[in-house]
Parts: structure tokens; sequence; C-alpha cells
């Protein structure tokens, strides 16, 4: 006995090379931006804004603006050291006599690079000398506390940095205090750049470094193998969704709608397995391209002179791929979400098997919907959050994107028809993915919809695109239940009753037989004569079956006639031509109903 099955569509996931070429375009868009920022500061590169060059009010990225203050942090090898202030710039193209924070900021931080590396020279010339002879001390020059760079080999003392009446404002205490403060931080900090640079800590350096590239090496082929793993487990649930020996084992005495509910259950089963899959694939995926990201920038942190690199080359990219990461984790958890509450959905009504059929396909239609409009949503607030991180798109970006988008949606008004026409066809459930429809010239199988387009496969394999505005009607020939329209021509002179017995006969026999009973729901819905003509009688016969039955069913039913009709001797209707006597020939005569009595008595009529 045959099995019924029951075809669930699969997408699978993303190709390797399709997720190994966006991580590539995520770290080169995140290396340009670095690079292109023209500061030091590590963890924020600064990004012109591009629809609007000339507005300079705004301080620069790494910047904060407090009132009349602008603060910013002082970095030394990467590290941050602490927050110097400076009297707010609000035109740094006419800035004067006075000097931005992020260019005072600059300077002392090369004041400090250049008294480092000039220690670590001495050093290495004269093995005497250490890093705890560099003392950093305070002088009063003008008023102000000035810290200088003494000892360690250095001929003169060198000046790191003047503590200003705008720091000691910041930080709430005196010049002198703060002074004594600084003054501990910077000498510690550059002790421990020299020590850094020497040549006992680069071997450390190296060893380390090594360490780590090994240890992501290990960990990536790991990640790998079980990546693999799971791809074959991925391609082994494919065959036994799609295969027909990949159905469960049904007993023969199993009606067939327990049979259909059977294999039901078993391929969303198979489904969900799927789903688990290709998650945890996606996530070896994205595990083996953070080891690298994470391992490369710990490598760079480990040298003195990489150290500022690794957060301005890494930072970004790292952000960049970090959103992906977690707006694919949340698009996909959304994934589930919806695919439950649709399994949920589809398991309030299972005892019935039309209600299985229609909302199986209802159910997968507006889940491909609802997947399409929430991965958008999900993707464009991700972008918008990244921008406004990266200070790509302040406030008053925003506000401009706002005003075009309105613009745009007065010359996409066609576009807003397909959104609120396809919204409708889903609500109103006119049609679903599965459905055998027509609307206009077109008529197949739905294949894809969704908020803005119905895609129709032909019976001659055409896929038709048709934007959901364009739909103004449509017929639906599987809701529900469809009908076998058949017409059967019989001879004339042929026994009506007994004709339509045998047809009869013939329905009610097929819809008994397993095979096809449970496709059949009411073998003999209408049984008549439909019409006499030239050809014989036209019978007619509707048979009501389950959607999507009706073309298996009447080709089974025209095998079936054709072997009862030769069993009781009726003979199918022959089309007949007339002639009449002319002078010196035939000619043909026009038929109608009758024509074959008026062709009888002259006896003139001919099989064709």
């Amino acid at each position: 006995m045959a099995r019924p099955t029951f075809l669930l569509t699969h997408r699978s996931s993303c190709p390797r090379l399709r997720g190994v070429v966006r991580s590539l375009l995520a770290l080169l868009l995140g290396v340009l931006l670095a690079l292109g920022s023209g500061g030091l500061a590590p963890a924020m590169a600064q990004i012109a804004n591009p629809f609007n060059p000339g507005n300079t009010s705004l301080p620069p990225a790494g910047v904060q603006r407090i009132g009349l203050l602008e603060v910013t942090s002082l970095f030394l090898d990467g590290r941050p050291l602490f927050n110097i202030a400076s009297p707010a710039v609000f035109n740094r193209n006419e800035a004067g006599a006075d000097v931005p924070v992020e260019v005072r900021a600059r300077q002392i931080e090369t004041n400090l690079n250049q008294v480092v590396n000039r220690t670590v020279d001495i050093i290495n010339a004269d093995q005497t000398i250490d890093s705890a002879s560099l003392e950093v001390t305070i002088e009063i020059i003008g008023g102000q506390p000035v810290l200088f760079a003494r000892g360690a080999g250095l001929l003169e003392p060198r000046v790191l940095l003047t503590i200003t009446d705008t720091d000691a404002q910041y930080s709430g205490l005196s010049q002198t205090d703060l002074a004594d403060r600084w003054q501990v931080i910077l000498r510690d900090n550059l002790r421990q750049a020299v020590n850094g640079r020497l040549p006992e800590a680069r071997q450390r350096q190296i060893r380390r470094t090594l360490a780590i590239l090994f240890a992501s090496l290990v960990l990536s082929l790991l990640l790998a193998s079980i990546w693999r793993f799971l791809g074959w487990r991925k391609s082994s649930l494919e065959q036994k969704q799609t295969a027909q020996d990949g159905l469960p084992p049904t007993p023969d005495n199993m009606p067939p709608q327990q049979q259909l509910l059977h294999v039901f259950r078993y391929q969303i089963t198979l489904a969900q397995r799927l789903q688990v899959v290709a998650f945890l694939r996606w996530l070896m995926f994205w595990g083996i391209a953070f080891v690298w990201i994470t391992g490369i920038a710990s490598a760079l942190y480990i040298f003195p002179q990489t150290r500022g690199y690794a957060f301005r080359l890494f930072s970004i990219p790292v952000l960049l791929l970090l959103t992906w990461f977690f707006t694919g984790l949340l698009n996909r958890l959304a994934n589930l979400g919806i695919e439950q509450i649709a399994r949920a959905w589809n398991k309030n009504e299972l005892g019935n098997l039309d209600d299985i059929q229609r909302k199986s396909m209802r159910v997968s239609t507006i889940t491909g919907a609802l997947k399409g409009l929430k991965t958008t949503i999900i993707y464009a607030v991700a972008t918008l959050l990244v921008l406004q991180t990266l200070q790509v798109a302040p406030a008053s970006l925003l506000a401009f994107g706002a005003v075009a988008a309105l613009a745009i949606s007065f010359a996409a008004q066609s576009l807003v028809k397909d959104l609120v026409n396809g919204f409708l066809i889903l609500l109103e459930d006119q049609y679903a993915i599965g459905d055998l429809v027509t609307t206009g010239t077109t008529t197949g199988i739905v294949e894809n919809l969704n908020l803005r387009i119905t895609q129709i496969r032909g019976e001659d394999g055409r896929l038709v695109t048709l934007p959901n505005s364009l739909i103004a009607q449509v017929e639906n020939l599987s809701r529900n239940w469809s009908r076998a329209n058949l017409k059967i021509d019989v001879a004339y002179g042929t026994n009506v009753d007994e004709a339509l017995w045998v047809a009869h006969e013939t329905a009610h026999i097929m819809a008994s037989d397993p095979e096809w009973s449970y496709a059949i729901l009411n073998p003999v819905e209408m049984l008549g004569v439909e019409a006499m003509t030239h050809a014989g009688l036209t019978i007619l016969i509707w048979i009501r079956t389950r959607p999507l039955k009706q073309f298996l069913v009447a080709r089974e039913y025209r095998r079936r006639l054709r072997l009862a009709f030769d069993k009781a001797g009726i003979a199918i209707g022959v089309p007949q031509q007339i002639f009449r006597e002319l002078g010196q020939g035939l000619e043909p005569e026009s038929h109608s109903d009758g024509a074959d009595h008026r062709a009888a008595k002259n006896g003139a009529v001919e099989p064709r």
C-alpha cells in the first residue's frame, strides 16, 4: 500500500563561503575606519560626518564636552593614564590662540614616547643604568606646576606636561595635589613602558605570542572539526527528510488519516533537529572567527609598540562582528520562537486532516512573512545602533534620514501598496504557500509569499513573480477541498442509464480502495448528461477531493472508467461528418442536435 507523504520546505543555512566573505568585509571595513581616523584614540576612531563636513561645533570622537570644558584621555602604550581638560573650542577651524584638548593630549603623548624611547636607547647602550632611576619631578613655572622626566641617563630634564587651572577645576583638586597624583602615575607607567621594550621583555613577549597563536590554531581546528561533523549530520537529516525511505514505519492497518498525522509529526521532529544542527554550525563558525580575532588582538596587545594598534585596528571590527553575531543570534532565536508558536498553533486541531493541511500551509506562509519582516527590523535597528556608536549617524543625521524616508515613501507608493495588499492577503488567508491559484493569466502553485511579492510556479516550470499590488482577483483552486471535473463522451446510441450506472459505480469502487480513499471526499458530487452533440452524449461527473488531489484522482478515474466501459461494451463517442448529395458530388452539412436522425433518414451518415 502506498503511504502518503507530507512535504515540508526547508531553507538551508548560509554557505560557508558567504559567512567568510561577510567576516572579511566586516574586518576590512573596521580597519579602514580605524586607519582613516587620523587620531590615536585607541577605543574609538574619529570619523567625520559625510553629510555635514562643515559642522565643527560638535567635539570629535574621544572628546567629551562638559559645559565650557572639553575632556579627553591620555594614553601610553595603549593604556589609559588619566583625563586632561581644556576650555571648550566650539569652532576648531577658527580656534585662534585656544588649543583644542585633543591637540594638547597628542602633544603630551608625544613627549612621553620620546622619553621612553630615549631611555631605552640609553639602557641598551649602558647596562649599568636601569629604569628604576627614571624619575618624574615637579617644578613651579609661571605659577603652574610642570612635570619633568629626569635621571636614567637623560642629559637634561624633559618637559612632560603642565597642570593648568582647567585640569584642577575638572578633577576637583588643587593644582599641587593634582601634580602629586599625576607624578606617581607617570613615574610608574614610564618605568613600565621602558621595561616592556628591553630585550629580556621582548623574548617573553615573543613566547607569549607564539603560545597564543598555537592555542588559537588548536582551538580553531577543534571547532572546525565540530563544524564539519555537524555538516555531515545536517546532510544526513536532510536526506531523511526528503527520501521516501526516511519516513517512519507505519502499520498496514493504520487508517490513512492517522498515517498522515504520524508522518507529519515525524517530519516536524526532523525539521526541529535540522534547525538545532544549523544553529550549532553557525555558532561554530562564529567561534572560529572570534578565536582568531581575539588571538591576533591579544598578540598585538602584548607588544608595547603595537598595543595602541590592537585597539585601533580591532575595536571597530570587533564591534561590527559582535553586533553581527548578537544580531544574528537574536534573529535565529526569534526564528525559533516564531516556529515554536507556529508548532503550538498547528497542534490545536490535529484531529482533523483538512485542518492539518490547511493550517500547515497557512502557518508556513505567515511564519515566512514574519521572519522576513522581523529580520529587516532587527538588522535595521542594529545598523542604526552601530552607526550611532561610531558617531557616523548623530541625531541630526537620523532626522535627515527620517525626512529622506518620508520623501522616498511618496515616490514609492507602489511599494506601500504591495506591503498593504500582502498584509491583507495574509490576514484574510486568501491563499498560502502550496495553494494552486489563478490570477490574471497566471496559474500555478504558490512557491513564495511575503509582504511584497507572490511567486507562482506554472505547470511548464516558469516561476512568475507578481507584486502584491497587481493581484486584484485570485482564484484559489485548493482551498479546503478540490474538485475533479470530468466530461466523458459516449456514443449516441449508448444506453444512457447504463453509462451513468457504470460511471457511478466506478467512482464508488475507487473511493473504497484504501489507496485512494484518503484523497476522495465525495466520489459522486454530481452525475448526469451534460450535452448531446454530433460526437455523442457528454456525461459530467464531479468528484470532490482533498486539496491538490484532483489531478491524480481524475487520471486514475479515467483509466478505471475506460476499463469499465470496455467490460460493459460502451463505446466512446466519435465525431461524425454529415454529407448531402449535390449535382456532381457530396457537400458537408452543418451539424446540430438531431443531425444524426436527419442523416440517418437520408442514409448518408458515415463515420469520419
